[in-house]
């Protein structure tokens, strides 16, 4: 007589087989946390000049508007950088997360990414007039901007309207990036349709902010 054998089905979850949510999570705040320091820093530039009467300085000196706010950039760009290495570090060393992609690409995602953050915050602080109108524009676009980047709630369960107004969102980006190169190994095909929208809201919002620093000037 012939025997059966019953067949047990198992379960294998991809990319994080145990489930375990610092995997999801802390790659999801290397992008969360460099956006808030390089945030923050860059859109109290021009504000901390104006307020404190130093940026009359800056405007009778021989630099042209592009080279004040290339300038004034270049502190928020590093400080992102700084603050997602911590994060990179803290991932790898002590949440034991494997990073499964390139290190270097992650890094020129993120420089993509920080030039995006730092010419909304530039466009911020060339539109307010103190220091505490520039920290406020910051946090206004802050809940929204993580709101709508799928780092707590899933994007597929947004309204169809809000799915659409991610695609505007940096932080919608970078965070499938980062999350993509840690735990899915992927590759510059995969990225670069992530990349291209960062670098197309970097240039308009950095010559936005320019129109408006020049018309400050006037």
């Amino acid at each position: 007589m012939e025997q059966k054998t019953s067949v047990q089905l198992v379960t294998r979850n991809w990319f994080n087989p145990n489930l375990l949510y610092t995997w999801f999570t802390v790659p999801g705040l290397v992008a969360t946390l460099a956006m808030m320091t390089s945030l923050i820093v860059t859109a109290m530039t021009v504000a901390r000049e104006r307020e404190v009467g130093t940026l009359d300085q800056l405007l009778v000196s021989p630099l042209s508007s592009w080279e004040i706010l290339f300038g004034k950039s270049i502190p928020g760009i590093l400080v992102g950088i700084g603050q997602a290495t911590l994060m990179i570090l803290a991932a790898i060393y002590f949440f034991h997360i494997p990073l499964t992609g390139s290190l270097t690409l992650l890094y020129v995602s993120l420089f993509a990414f920080l030039l995006s953050i730092v010419g909304i915050g530039l466009f911020l602080s060339s539109i307010a007039q103190s220091q505490q109108q520039a920290l406020l524009y910051t946090f206004l676009f802050l809940a929204p901007a993580v709101i709508l980047s799928g780092f707590a709630t899933p994007i597929e369960n947004m309204p169809p309207f809000l799915q659409m107004l991610t695609n505007l969102n940096p932080l919608k980006h970078f965070l499938l990036i980062s999350r993509g190169v840690f735990l899915k190994e992927h590759h510059l095909t995969e990225v670069w349709p992530h990349i291209y929208p960062l670098l197309g809201i970097g240039a308009v919002t950095l010559i936005g902010s320019t129109l408006f620093f020049k018309k400050k000037i006037a």
